[in-house]
């Protein structure tokens, strides 16, 4: 078991796409402050304190950001299954690791690097906005106490890491239910899409159902930031069940 999951886990962490995404999450956020950078760049003067982190989380509350989670999460493994099947790669890694450890490593793989892409993704654009702007800041106030910049940028990253892995296992799923790879990328943003359009046009008090709560939950949520979390592992292991039944049935006879 112990073998069959690191291996898929090392493949999905290893692989261009996972370097691509991460890369592609750096590139959005930073993006989504170019606005704010250029004014910066046109300015002389001292920036406030904490200036670095503010920014970082103005970025990932954008349209730009939000709207591309579901498809940055999508691109190291969702279309692995598919790929082994249609390899016929399958046969051969099927036999020696047996169906049920073979299908815990694909999902835990899955769900791991997609959530990984956007965790990391987020505190390497921290990391970029902390070297280049920190240095133009204003030092905190004598006597007060030093503001948890990075306190606050690590809970936004672990609530993206769960959101990722949720949109990057349904991808998957959806993907090995319809046996098409351009499922596997198109169908999360599809679907978050849906989710949206529901939400701001119809129903307005269902928030959990609200992607852009999922990444900055209102007061509603009960636990908070927890509560979100507890919401997202509930609907990814919901979707893990579908993925299993549906492989189980599919891989009995390879």
């Amino acid at each position: 078991m112990v073998y069959v999951i690191r291996s898929d886990i090392k493949r999905a962490v290893s692989s261009k796409g996972f370097l691509l995404a991460v890369t592609t999450a750096v590139l959005m956020i930073l993006l989504s402050s170019l606005n704010e950078i250029i004014e910066i760049s046109r300015s002389t003067g001292p920036l406030p304190y904490g200036y670095h982190a503010r920014l970082i989380i103005s970025a990932l509350s954008s349209d730009t950001m939000t709207l591309t989670v579901p498809i940055i999460c999508t691109l190291p493994y969702t279309t692995a299954y598919i790929d082994d099947i249609k390899s016929g790669f399958i046969k051969e890694y099927l036999p020696r690791s047996g169906i049920n450890r073979y299908i815990k490593g694909k999902l835990m793989a899955c769900g791991l690097s997609g959530g990984l892409v956007l965790f990391l993704g987020i505190l390497s654009a921290y990391s970029i906005s902390a070297l280049v702007f920190m240095p133009m800041e204003l030092a905190s106030y004598a006597g007060k106490a030093a503001e948890p910049h990075f306190a606050v940028i690590f809970t936004k990253a672990l609530m993206l890491f769960f959101s990722g892995m949720f949109w990057s296992i349904l991808g998957f799923t959806l993907a090995a239910l319809t046996m098409n790879r351009y499922m596997a990328y198109a169908s999360p943003f599809i679907f978050y899409y849906v989710l949206i359009i529901i939400h701001e046009r119809y129903f307005k008090e269902l928030y959990v159902l609200y992607p852009k709560e999922w990444m900055s939950p209102s007061k509603d949520w009960v636990l908070g930031e927890f509560g979100v979390i507890l919401f997202l592992l509930e609907l990814t292991a919901i979707v893990c069940l579908w993925f299993a039944a549906s492989a189980k049935r599919r891989l009995v006879n390879v």
